[in-house]
């Protein structure tokens, strides 16, 4: 009877063994689930800050360069930098500039060119959208199929500064307006830009 007994309390006490271990097993997995889920809501909200800065620099930089003056300093199209032309003489009437730079990422500066040719099919051809680029010499002449636009001297443009691709209005006026600095995580915003100004500006 004493033999049975023992035996009896050693397989509860091994019942119980096991279910201790099946309980720490569960409760690690458990745990496990959710320092994932913690770490995706870490992960989000990092993504949301990078974001929220992100689109803080870009607003500050936006309300740096709107309405910026540019003097009617002399430009040069393509690789030729002798034939000069005061910047008045391009913007006689309204024209959308495309601002680009050697520092810009490649998927950036293609995204943004795939972007503008969804409204203006005519963009390689249409001389009411030219292209500031601050790149080689070498490539003005054919940029993306664009002659691009520069300015002789580049400290009378400080837009050239810029990291991201931008756009804006040059009229007579010589200043910029309705600047849009582009976010390569949301080409959506850049899409209703330019909808929005080839409403506006039918005539580009």
């Amino acid at each position: 009877m004493r033999k049975k007994l023992t035996y009896i309390i050693l397989i509860f006490i091994a019942a119980c063994f096991l279910l201790c271990n099946i309980g720490l097993l569960l409760l690690n997995q458990v745990n496990k689930i959710e320092l994932h889920r913690v770490r995706h809501r870490l992960e989000h909200l990092e993504d949301v800050e990078f974001m929220y800065m992100a689109s803080k620099e870009i607003r500050t930089i936006g309300f740096k360069y709107e309405q910026y003056s540019i003097a009617n300093t002399f430009v040069f199209t393509g690789s030729d930098n002798s034939a000069l032309i005061p910047v008045s003489d391009i913007a006689e009437q309204p024209k959308l500039v495309l601002g680009l730079n050697n520092n810009m990422c490649r998927p950036c500066v293609e995204g943004v060119f795939s972007d503008i040719k969804v409204f203006f099919s005519d963009f390689e051809t249409n001389p009411n959208i030219i292209c500031i680029a601050d790149i080689e010499q070498r490539f003005k002449d054919n940029y993306f199929n664009k002659t691009v636009v520069s300015f002789h001297k580049k400290d009378d443009y400080p837009l050239y500064e810029l990291q991201m691709p931008y756009f804006f209005i040059l009229d007579k006026d010589l200043c910029v307006k309705l600047l849009f600095l582009t976010d390569k995580s949301n080409s959506e915003l850049t899409q209703k830009y330019l909808k929005t100004i080839k409403e506006r500006y039918p005539n580009i």
